[in-house]
């Protein structure tokens, strides 16, 4: 321990243990004359006399006896406390601030917080759902640590990074005919109903959506929409009509409803990573670095669950 006082201390129970100032010292590795030089500064910075020097072996004061227990937790809690700091410059310590999408939420992240806690268990994660813009202006306001979003983001203090693309696919009551496509040629929608997730909600991927209308020079009827992922899913199980959303989605399992792959390249806004350029946080390297080498793995998990996205990419 390089602070004085801690140093004091830790002398003054390695002589109460001891009982003796030579063996003391030969544990200190120091010699015996500065380690009674030591204790006696100890003592008049106390004003107080710990130990009783005229004794053999020689005893603590009543002082002393009532210093010793205190010394003890303090040097318990000036190690912890070390041992804090070195673990947070670690970025094995701390407190994340999150925010996401819902296709986020939904999808990637719960897979790297995952992966993220089996290797910072010390490392508390925060979520918190917010659109793209909310969070870019959180993280330049520094109360955000890290963003998952959609581009595109007009922050010059940020870095963006494209973590997971994330097509559209087709979204149809499991007893519809499309059902059983392998894939569904964008085409074949302009005479679908179609519920779409409305664009207050998601305003990058209804952008998506009218994107694919316009390149396939189709205007399907819009029968419903919704703000809620969880109401328009419910809407497609009911027969209501087809959806398109972020393959993201998929991850809910709706009963009632099949995501199927759109043929061709499709229009879609991938998610991405987010943090302030200027970050010096060991966390969130940590967490940064956890979300990139993982994100992989979670897209091959998908396709191994999901057969229908072996081939899609």
């Amino acid at each position: 321990m390089n602070d004085p006082e801690l140093r004091l201390l830790r002398y003054f129970v390695t002589v109460a243990d001891e009982r003796h100032f030579g063996r003391a010292a030969e544990r200190l590795h120091i010699a015996q004359p500065p380690l009674s030089q030591q204790i006696q500064k100890l003592e008049r910075q106390l004003g107080v006399n710990l130990i009783d020097r005229s004794r053999r072996p020689i005893e603590l004061t009543d002082a002393g006896n009532a210093l010793l227990d205190e010394a003890r937790l303090a040097l318990m809690h000036g190690e912890r406390a070390f041992a804090a700091a070195r673990r947070a410059a670690a970025g094995q310590l701390g407190h994340l601030h999150i925010g996401a999408l819902q296709a986020a939420v939904d999808g990637v992240l719960s897979y790297i917080m995952r992966a993220h806690r089996r290797e910072y268990p010390d490392v508390k994660l925060q979520v918190t759902e917010l659109s793209a813009p909310e969070q870019a202006a959180r993280l330049a306001e520094h109360r955000l640590d890290v963003g998952f979003l959609r581009g595109p983001v007009n922050e010059a203090s940020l870095t963006v990074q494209t973590l997971v693309e994330d097509p559209l696919m087709a979204v149809v009551c499991d007893d519809h005919p499309l059902a059983e496509q392998e894939r569904i040629a964008a085409s074949l929608l302009g005479d679908q109903p179609i519920v779409l997730w409305a664009r207050r909600a998601a305003p990058a991927s209804y952008a998506d959506i009218v994107e694919l209308f316009r390149r396939h020079d189709i205007e399907p009827p819009i029968v419903d929409e919704s703000p809620h992922i969880q109401t328009v899913l419910a809407l497609v199980a009911s027969g209501a009509g087809i959806s398109l959303l972020p393959t993201s989605f998929i991850n809910l399992s709706r009963k009632g409803v099949r995501f199927v792959p759109l043929h061709g390249p499709v229009p879609h806004s991938p998610i991405a990573l987010a943090w302030r350029t200027s970050s010096q946080s060991p966390a969130v390297r940590c967490f940064l670095d956890v979300a990139t080498r993982t994100s992989p793995q979670y897209l091959n998990d998908l396709r191994q669950h999901y057969p229908q996205l072996r081939d899609h990419r």
